[in-house]
């Protein structure tokens, strides 16, 4: 047997040891990110709430409100789109993305009374404001 053809089937060998080990590695280590509380495995019913419940936008830390009690909207602008919710009378902006082109300037996310987002692209502008009645997202928008 030539020498080369060991050696390409021991380097096969090796590397395909490692790559296993590695795989074992990552999936031990996210494990407990599948897990719930005592680490038993999510039932349905949670996994099924868990991914009802809205996203907080990029770098906010504000907790999620539970699925039940929040009534959300999509709201898109010539400035991009966002998602406002209400929960327990308090808006909040679950998510906001610019349209291509335009950039966030002003962003107050809530909880609060209002909250509300501005897209700008030079000298336009679109705003997005948000309040509750009830539980009910009440929207204005305003293009400049």
């Amino acid at each position: 047997m030539d020498r080369r053809l060991v050696f390409a089937v021991a380097g096969w060998v090796v590397a395909a040891l490692a790559a296993t080990v590695a795989g074992l590695v990552v999936i031990g280590s996210f494990g407990g990110a599948f897990r719930g509380p005592g680490d038993q495995a999510l039932s349905a019913e949670a996994v099924r709430r868990e991914l009802a419940l809205p996203a907080p936008p990029v770098g906010s830390p504000t907790p999620r409100p539970s699925a039940a009690a929040t009534a959300s909207r999509v709201v898109s602008t010539e400035g991009g789109t966002v998602v406002v919710s209400c929960t327990a009378g308090r808006a909040q902006l679950t998510s906001w993305t610019p349209a291509q082109g335009w950039q966030t300037d002003d962003v107050e996310p809530g909880p609060g009374g209002h909250a509300k987002v501005k897209f700008e692209r030079g000298e336009a502008e679109a705003e997005v404001e948000t309040h509750c009645e009830g539980d009910v997202p009440r929207t204005v928008v305003t293009d400049d």
